[in-house]
């Protein structure tokens, strides 16, 4: 039988190393930390959006690279990390949060982002709305070939109209089917409404492939000159600078994912890391296409602020151009997919089926509202923006009056010659 006093020593010894021994707190797993993250930043209810996480804890000092920024994030403690899409649905950049949820204390940070992580293969959808986005995530690389064919030299030959279609897509996951179709119906409308040739249109495309063929309207010959690259893109507005007559036509469109840098500061991506062009530098590319019309269609998000840029750059002397751009969203906000149409881009499905005079489906459409036999730029857009449902402002703006009156036939309109220098249309 133990004495008294040695049971009093022992639970005493016993008290003190419990009370010396330091405490640990369990360690968050991604689920726990999941829930914290919902509950905190969206109070339960994560709602429409997309949230993935990633499945392998981020240890202190990894960056987490962004479309435009190698170190959008150096996680400060071993984490986890989330990424939630806010507005599923829209084309690139939009709202999105990059959040790190700390494993000891559950501290949860969200850094306000536009683009996804760049490794967002490596991450799990973990709601439904990401399991159908990431569904299309996965899908998207088969609309590429893996390896890019050297193709011949784009084939530039003096024309008297042009057009340039581009859609870069930023890379092989994000390069949504949805593009491909804008192509496609504008490239159909161009060749079988208004006439031109294969040689007449440049296509800027991907990484320069398409899968299972690049034959965009169905003739049996393959449409795309080559990838949407700055490279690219430069040497076709610069050929057709230098050729085209000054009573000749020029059309630029544009689908895909966009940027802001802040204000009035846009970008238009292209194919690959760090290739995307700004709108001044884009702007300095139309400046010497001087001919009698030039149309510019942007489908891209903050496409708005690409249009200031254009029309300024607009200084040459005439008899001036008839110059007007026309653009998905304001320079403020993002664009959107089609929300009842099918695979294709909101604003650019109705601006063309206005163009073309129906839409991919076959359904007559009836743009011209003056009754005048013929659909203008100007009507395209007033049709688009009438049936436009999505959370985004079409807009149009001009350099000359008159200039939306214009259309893609390869008839010439006849324009006033009252010039207003540098004017830009007030964006809604």
């Amino acid at each position: 039988m133990l004495k008294k006093g040695f049971c009093a020593a022992f639970v005493i010894s016993v008290f003190v190393l419990a009370v010396c021994l330091p405490v640990y707190s369990a360690e968050i797993n991604m689920e726990k930390a999941k829930m914290k993250m919902v509950t905190q930043l969206y109070k339960g209810n994560i709602g429409n959006r997309a949230l993935y996480g990633h499945p392998m804890l981020m240890r202190k000092g990894t960056k987490i690279a962004s479309w435009r920024e190698p170190a959008k994030l150096v996680v400060d403690n071993d984490s986890w990390f989330f990424f939630v899409d806010e507005q599923p649905g829209a084309n690139w950049e939009h709202k999105a949060q990059y959040v790190l949820v700390n494993k000891i204390s559950g501290a949860v940070k969200a850094i306000p982002a536009q683009t996804p992580p760049k490794n967002i293969m490596e991450h799990k959808p973990l709601n439904k709305r990401a399991e159908v986005e990431f569904q299309i995530i996965r899908s998207n690389p088969r609309l590429i070939r893996d390896k890019v064919v050297i193709k011949k030299p784009i084939k530039l030959l003096k024309q008297k109209r042009y057009a340039v279609l581009v859609s870069g897509g930023i890379d092989a996951n994000h390069n949504y089917s949805r593009y491909w179709n804008d192509l496609s119906f504008m490239y159909k409308a161009l060749k079988q409404k208004y006439g031109f040739s294969n040689d007449e249109i440049f296509v800027l495309y991907a990484n320069g492939t398409h899968s299972p063929n690049e034959d965009l309207d169905g003739d049996g010959v393959d449409d795309v000159d080559d990838a949407a690259t700055k490279a690219n893109l430069t040497t076709v507005m610069n050929f057709i600078a230098a050729n085209i007559p000054i009573d000749g036509k020029f059309f630029f469109y544009s689908t895909n994912h966009g940027g802001s840098s802040g204000g009035y500061n846009a970008l238009l991506y292209l194919y690959g890391d760090e290739e995307w062009i700004t709108d001044a530098a884009f702007a300095a590319l139309t400046k010497n296409i001087k001919c009698a019309e030039a149309i510019y269609v942007m489908e891209q998000c903050y496409s708005g602020g690409m249009i200031d840029n254009i029309l300024q750059a607009q200084t040459y002397p005439c008899s001036n151009p008839k110059v007007v751009a026309m653009s998905a969203a304001r320079y403020d906000e993002v664009s959107w997919g089609a929300d009842t149409e099918g695979e294709y881009d909101e604003y650019v499905y109705h601006w063309t089926s206005a163009i073309f005079g129906k839409t991919p489906t076959g359904a007559a459409v009836n743009a011209d509202t003056n009754g005048d036999g013929k659909v203008t730029v100007g009507e395209a857009h007033a049709y688009a923006t009438s049936k436009d449902s999505r959370s985004e402002h079409p807009q149009i703006g001009s350099c000359i009056t008159g200039a939306s009156d214009a259309t893609l036939s390869a008839k010439i309109g006849v324009i006033p010659q009252k010039v207003i220098p540098k004017r830009v249309v007030p964006l809604r």
